[in-house]
């Protein structure tokens, strides 16, 4: 039985995703050392703030967000609405078939953060 929610690559490395790759340690499957992930980290992470405008968001029902139409967003500032009413800059930089991770702006820096697709309204790439 194949499952097609989602396509990965075939082959020896069919455990790496096809949308991003993970950058939190112990996610990834490469023989590294913490020290490279780290630098690995640092390199994903966005180098300026999000833009001052906040765009509109579009109220949604309680959908999933589909993966797919996420991926568009990989390492792009990107405005999200969360289900608890949060909304905020993230900067995703993996995506798999449940959750999204990168870095959510807390206002002054980037910081590391992933969350269940299922807790996403909303979201609109910049």
């Amino acid at each position: 039985m194949t499952d097609n929610l989602l396509p990965f690559q075939s082959g020896s490395d069919k455990d790496e995703q096809l949308y991003g790759r993970p950058h939190y340690p112990g996610m990834s499957n490469e023989s590294s050392t913490e020290l490279s992930q780290e630098a690995s980290e640092e390199k994903d992470r966005p180098t300026s703030p999000p833009p001052a405008i906040v765009p509109q968001q579009k109220q949604m029902g309680t959908l999933t967000v589909d993966p797919g139409a996420l991926v568009g967003c990989l390492n792009r500032n990107t405005f999200i609405l969360l289900s608890n009413h949060q909304s905020f800059w993230i900067y995703p930089t993996y995506i798999d078939r449940n959750t999204v991770s990168g870095y959510k702006w807390n206002g002054y820096i980037w910081i590391p953060w992933g969350t269940d697709l299922d807790r996403i309204i909303s979201f609109q790439c910049s």
